[in-house]
């Protein structure tokens, strides 16, 4: 995957709607349920859990000014689950994460040693989440304050759209630190709230796939 250098207005594609996200090259990534097994040292019940990953594939596209990333998400999603009014009731979400040291791995969320870094966006949450993680059942949900992390959505004609943005520079613990030039890796997870996903129970694109950032 790329992304490649615009000279756009951050502020214009923080709005899904804007215009200019046509003009920027879109990506469709199959998606498969979780590989939830691998769960059982931290959850036996989990590990046994089957019938997640409800959604397939899901679009992007992303852009870089030098300062600032800008990534819109779009997936298929007829069920708009925003609001929970009980304990067996779960919001739609979507994350990206990105590795903080090499051989990081996706599908156990890192690990102590080599952890990783995840935008996290939950339908009807006020803002998204800056996640630190090292492994399962680690993951520290920071305010997007920790990183500048931003988010705009809406549902439409069954689709969700969500545009994740932040500075390219991280300064601070567990904050991934994006540079135009170098490569890195990216990874996508997204749960269907009305499959009663949450956790593990999710759909992924897989091992970190190799980002290329343009200079």
């Amino acid at each position: 995957m790329k992304v490649k250098r615009h000279s756009l207005d951050a502020a214009l594609l923080l709005d899904g709607r804007a215009s200019a996200w046509s003009g920027i090259e879109e990506t469709l990534l199959p998606l498969s349920p979780s590989p939830i097994a691998l769960t059982e040292s931290v959850s036996p019940y989990m590990a046994k859990i089957t019938g997640h990953g409800k959604v397939k594939k899901i679009r992007v596209r992303m852009a870089h000014n030098g300062s600032i990333f800008s990534m819109r998400l779009s997936w298929d999603d007829p069920d708009k689950d925003n609001e929970t009014t009980d304990l067996d009731e779960f919001s739609d979400a979507v994350s990206v994460m990105f590795p903080l040291a090499k051989g990081a791995t996706a599908f156990t969320m890192g690990s102590e040693e080599k952890p990783v870094n995840a935008w996290f966006w939950k339908a009807g949450e006020p803002g998204p989440f800056d996640v630190l993680a090292e492994g399962y059942a680690t993951s520290n949900r920071r305010p997007a304050e920790t990183s500048g992390l931003r988010a705009s959505d809406y549902h439409e004609g069954g689709t969700w759209v969500v545009v994740l943005q932040r500075p390219m520079a991280g300064d601070g613990h567990g904050i991934v630190h994006i540079e135009p030039g170098v490569d890195t890796g990216i990874a996508f997870a997204v749960w269907e709230g009305s499959n009663k996903e949450r956790s593990a129970q999710k759909a992924v694109s897989g091992e970190f796939k190799r980002l290329k950032v343009d200079a």
